[in-house]
């Protein structure tokens, strides 16, 4: 168990996974709640040239996301029909998860870029609490500018404990160590995961 945050990468050999579907439906939830949501936290004042060049990741999709489409107004981009593909995610040190990627990524080089320059503009971070799909439940999303980079993980019972939580996963990203590999996800009924090769890694996840 490490001390600190970590982000660690978790790769689907089909976008017909029901984990990684399970993921694109909570992202969906998050995504509805996200009209009308109140600005939590801003961790710091961003700097021009920062949303400039989150604006750049969002134009180019230079971090390899699997994109069929994209939602233009949140910058989410949408998951393929096939191939291979990976998401991120950032837990605590006891391995609680604290927060999740917003977008799928088409390789495992994209994805950690994508990670490292996102700690780079932790202070140009934006959490704004959403509704959940029930009454009574919040969420949270972080933008850089106009673009939605990570989400949370489950549902809170109040707006205050959702708030809170976003602002704690901001810095405790800031902080995460970056895992140097990535995990194949198991096929269903199967237990573990698998730690890639070097050369496994070296291609699309």
């Amino acid at each position: 168990m490490s001390p600190r945050p970590s982000v660690v990468f978790s790769a689907f050999r089909s976008n017909a996974d029901p984990r990684l579907q399970g993921w694109v439906a909570f992202r969906k939830s998050v995504q509805s709640g996200a009209h009308g949501g109140d600005v939590a936290r801003v961790s710091g004042l961003a700097r021009a040239g920062e949303l400039a060049r989150a604006g750049e990741l969002a134009r180019t999709g230079t971090t390899d996301r699997v994109a069929e489409g994209r939602d233009r107004s949140r910058g989410l981009a949408t998951v393929a029909d096939s191939g291979h593909s990976g998401i991120w995610r950032l837990l605590a040190s006891n391995s609680r998860e604290l927060g999740r990627s917003s977008s799928v990524y088409g390789s495992f080089a994209g994805a950690r870029a994508h990670v490292l320059e996102l700690k780079d503009q932790c202070d140009a971070m934006v959490a704004t609490v959403v509704t959940g799909p029930s009454a009574g439940t919040h969420g949270w999303v972080v933008t850089i500018g106009e673009r939605i980079v990570m989400t949370a993980g489950r549902w809170y019972g109040a707006a205050s404990a959702s708030r809170e939580a976003a602002a704690g996963t901001i810095e405790a990203f800031r902080v995460a160590l970056v895992a140097e590999d990535a995990r194949h996800a198991t096929e269903a009924g199967r237990r573990g995961s698998r730690v890639l090769s070097e050369a496994e890694r070296a291609q699309a996840w």
